[in-house]
């Protein structure tokens, strides 16, 4: 598979209105929210993801009263109107099996344009873990799996859903993660390794697929993957939670890492694993992963941590495998849950979470917040560093994912009464007379492995600073770019990702 060369480019000019960071952005659908009706059942969006022209790729589910759920998958332009040129009218329903119930928990787009979804198929007697890949026009890929679809038994007789799936750049494999049940106290969490046809590919475990579990064996718990990431090199990083069996209340945070070829990493944690007790000994669990560029695992999800109100969580794992220092929590105020079910970072290093907050009374909101790099609530973000939304007179609101675009704006999906619901935020907005030049930057190749080029157009009379940080907001390197064309040698970074910043520009960059 070609690695598709991206290239990023910013243009900034003089601008004498600002918005928040974390109100709506009133140029995204109806004053920053779009929902979307396709059937008169449930329709839930659980994944979103961004393609490299700036439309928005939205997966998850919907029930058709003949076919009962169905996989969902919709295109928006960067506007949030329906890309009428995917699927029909912007949108593509998909009944795996004839009748069965079919959800979408994750979605990847590949370097092609093509997008696969994943999740599980039930029909009844039956609930297999579910792929299938679209076209760019949404129509299936019959070159994948059997007409566009892969149907998986991970262990005999069990119920098995794949909940996340990654692909891995170098080599185009499709690297999945979940569960496998055999009763609704006892699974295995699972991750499962495909070629990019959609066969199990048997160099990784042998069989393509890797049972995972507690370090002790045991066998007695509910052990689910909830999100993974994948380094050049192969080697998968995954997180989830575990729960003892018949203990409702004692799950806890799940870590683990896995060598290429499908065992387990040792030098993490001595075993591979790592399960970590929240702050107040309850229902801990995990949802989303970010792997920084020192094989550190950042983590988010939610936990009774001080009380029994239900939290959103971040936390850190380091490289070897041991609990790192510093932690961040938000309570949105709800007496029952609050959680964060995705993550991601913006161009300054910053954390974002997205999720909902559950009242008593089972109304809920979107729940969007902001961490500063050393894990401190940033306040110039909404209202104490989070905000909330709901949709009309709606009273069930919750988001299931987030991605954050190059210009820092969030855009989180979930549902809103039986519709899918999307809404975008502002990210880091600039006060006025910040710029009194015109700035364009292009940064290129990107990923890179050596050199990045810096192609700077505006009328500089002098040279001018630049900083590389981490995600951590660390200076890595630092030094001084001029009008033209400029090389920065990053050959001596560690793999990850990276931010460029010049004066109030910040461009995200990888090295692989």
């Amino acid at each position: 598979m070609k690695k598709l060369l991206q290239v990023g480019v910013i243009l900034i000019t003089a601008n004498y209105g600002y918005s928040q960071d974390g109100s709506l952005d009133s140029s995204f659908g109806t004053g920053g929210k779009v929902v979307t009706s396709i059937n008169s059942g449930a329709d839930i969006a659980y994944a979103v993801a961004l393609q490299n022209d700036g439309k928005i790729v939205v997966a998850g589910m919907t029930t058709n009263s003949s076919t009962g759920k169905d996989f969902a998958c919709l295109r928006y332009n960067s506007d949030g109107t329906l890309d009428t040129s995917f699927g029909t009218n912007g949108i593509v329903t998909n009944d795996v099996q004839i009748g069965s119930d079919d959800v979408a928990h994750s979605m990847v787009i590949q370097s092609d344009g093509k997008i696969i979804l994943a999740g599980y198929s039930d029909d009844g007697s039956n609930k297999n873990a579910a792929l299938i890949r679209l076209n760019t026009d949404g129509s299936l890929d019959s070159s994948f799996g059997t007409s566009g679809k892969v149907l998986t038994d991970f262990m005999t007789n069990r119920a098995d859903e794949i909940k996340t799936v990654k692909i891995h750049a170098l080599t185009g494999n499709i690297v999945v993660g979940g569960t496998s049940a055999q009763t609704s106290t006892n699974s295995r969490a699972i991750i499962a390794r495909y070629t990019p046809a959609g066969i199990l590919d048997t160099t990784f475990n042998t069989t393509g697929i890797l049972l995972l579990d507690d370090a002790s064996g045991s066998g007695t718990y509910f052990n689910v993957i909830e999100d993974l990431a994948i380094r050049s090199n192969g080697r998968i990083s995954a997180i989830g939670w575990i729960n003892q069996q018949g203990l409702q209340w004692s799950s806890n945070y799940y870590g683990c890492r896995v060598n290429s070829n499908g065992t387990m990493d040792t030098s993490f944690s001595s075993d591979g694993y790592i399960v970590t007790n929240g702050g107040f000994n309850g229902d801990d669990k995990a949802f989303s992963i970010i792997l920084n560029a020192d094989d550190s695992i950042l983590y988010s999800g939610g936990g009774h941590l001080t009380t029994l109100q239900y939290d959103y969580f971040l936390g850190l794992y380091n490289a070897s495998g041991s609990t790192a220092a510093g932690q961040a929590f938000f309570d949105y105020g709800s007496l029952l849950r609050d959680i964060a079910y995705g993550m991601g970072i913006d161009s300054t290093g910053k954390v974002v979470l997205a999720g909902s907050s559950v009242a008593t009374n089972l109304n809920s909101t979107f729940g969007v917040a902001r961490v500063n790099a050393n894990y401190t609530v940033d306040n110039t973000f909404g209202t104490s560093g989070k905000v909330t939304t709901t949709f009309g007179t709606n009273v069930r609101n919750e988001a299931f994912d987030m991605v954050i675009q190059t210009d820092d704006k969030i855009i989180a999906v979930g549902y809103t009464g039986n519709d899918i619901a999307l809404a975008r935020y502002n990210g880091n907005t600039l006060s006025t007379g910040e710029f009194d030049l015109n700035y364009k930057i292009t940064l290129y190749p990107n990923p890179t492995k050596e050199v990045v080029n810096i192609d700077l157009q505006n009328n500089l009379s002098d040279q001018e600073e630049f900083k590389i940080f981490d995600i951590n907001g660390r200076t890595i390197l630092n030094g001084k770019v001029s009008n033209g064309l400029n090389q920065i040698n990053v050959e001596s970074l560690a793999k990850g990702l990276y931010i460029f910043n010049l004066g109030n520009i910040n461009q995200k960059f990888i090295k692989e």
